[in-house]
């Protein structure tokens, strides 16, 4: 599959206005679920090398334009002492019959110099989740340290957003979480997956936002 520079800064604002009002047309306000600041916690998902640097063949172009943004949130989550989460996506040699290495022809291997978390990103206060599938919450002790820590909100960020990002918000929504996903912090291949992903999100499991609405609320609380 082709992937397309969907989203970048010469048409971001106007992207995130078009997403906006077609994710209205499935996202209730009815609904009234409110962003509480004390009860939430930010997961960057898979910012790894593999999907931004240009020389990678998993390299998404859209990923260029939300690192700012999710930089923003991180910065706004960590001056307020909640939780900052990174995961870390990679298999270990010897896991060939793992269903992603089968699924995707081959897959990243944890000891890949692209495996690492990028460079634009600070994770040194942070907490590294590695996880060998889309879903975070499978094989980890995500679900514990939220439950630990009492977090019943999820923001959730990162790549792919009809992939990992997805399917994590799903499984947090199953596990009685919150779940809130700022548009603008999120890539994928193509803008019709991005947007049909966040469709469904914003129908069944989790609120459409944006880094700014997010940062007004942080404020405004």
């Amino acid at each position: 599959m082709k992937k397309e520079n969907y989203f970048n800064k010469n048409n971001k604002d106007k992207k995130i206005l078009e997403w906006k009002k077609i994710l209205s047309n499935y996202y209730s306000s009815k609904k009234n679920i409110k962003f509480k600041k004390d009860n939430a916690a930010i997961l960057i998902i898979d910012m790894q090398d593999y999907f931004l640097d240009s020389s990678s063949h998993a390299y998404l172009p859209a990923s260029e334009t939300i690192t700012e943004p999710i930089k923003k949130l991180q910065d706004a989550f960590h001056s307020r002492n909640k939780a900052v989460f990174f995961t870390k996506y990679g298999l270990t040699k010897g896991l060939d019959d793992n269903i992603m290495h089968k699924w995707w022809n081959g897959s990243l291997y944890i000891d890949n110099p692209l495996a690492k978390i990028s460079g634009i990103f600070d994770t040194n206060e942070a907490t590294v989740i590695s996880k060998t599938t889309y879903d975070v919450f499978i094989g980890t002790n995500f679900l514990h340290l939220l439950t630990k820590l009492g977090y019943t909100q999820l923001v959730i960020t990162g790549v792919a957003t009809h992939l990992c990002c997805e399917t994590t918000a799903r499984s947090a929504f199953c596990y009685d979480k919150n779940v809130f996903l700022p548009i603008d912090c999120l890539a994928t291949y193509t803008e019709e997956l991005h947007l049909n992903s966040l469709k469904a999100a914003a129908h069944g499991f989790a609120v459409p936002t944006t880094s700014k609405e997010i940062l007004e609320m942080i404020d405004d609380e």
